[in-house]
């Protein structure tokens, strides 16, 4: 199941989501990120990006049951709506179809709960918006414990910020009987591709 929150329903619930927004008279971007323990990137061994998400999404949906939770909420960090950037490249229009099928209007920049049984085809369309629509806002996502904070950037990895020491142990004890291997800020390349341009990716000038 997937249900829309109201953006600011949301923000007042779970004051955890990280937030950017510009400053017209600094003339700069203005960030909010909150204290975490500890930071991750998790990456998968996968062919294919197609592959990958799939992957992704089985292996994000064992997180979640490892800390008991039966649903996750994803927010972008910007006022920037869901389905801001068409895009006619295959996967990504599937994805924008997907969301319009799930009563995501072009003006709705909410937050999205997805329960277990909904994760994984979620989680694939999400991994090709934010990997081919640049214009997007940074989608993360937190349990309603707010026990972490994780996104997926255009790579396809994992990155996880566990939000308390207890949060911390649960992570390091599922990471063992998973399928992630850890990463660095050099895991985070183009891998399924020949060149660093990924495939589909563009952005409204």
């Amino acid at each position: 199941m997937l249900s829309k929150i109201r953006r600011q329903d949301c923000l007042d619930q779970y004051q955890t989501f990280p937030l950017r927004s510009y400053d017209y008279d600094k003339d700069e971007e203005q960030f909010f990120y909150p204290k975490v323990f500890k930071s991750y990137i998790l990456t998968l061994a996968s062919k294919s990006f197609k592959g990958h998400v799939n992957s992704l999404g089985i292996e994000l949906t064992r997180l979640i049951r490892a800390f008991h939770a039966d649903t996750l909420i994803f927010l972008g960090d910007t006022k920037t709506p869901w389905l801001y950037q068409s895009n006619d490249y295959k996967p990504v229009k599937e994805a924008q179809e997907y969301l319009t099928a799930k009563k995501i209007g072009k003006r709705f920049n909410g937050a999205l709960q997805v329960d277990t049984v909904e994760l994984l085809m979620f989680i694939k369309h999400l991994a090709w918006l934010t990997r081919c629509n640049a214009a997007l806002p940074y989608f993360h996502f937190i349990d309603n414990g707010q026990n972490m904070i994780g996104s997926i950037c255009k790579y396809g990895n994992l990155h996880l910020d566990t939000l308390n020491e207890q949060a911390d142990e649960i992570f390091k004890s599922y990471i063992d009987s998973s399928k992630f291997d850890f990463g660095d800020k050099n895991s985070c390349y183009n891998r399924f591709g020949k060149t660093s341009a990924i495939s589909g990716r563009q952005t409204i000038i």
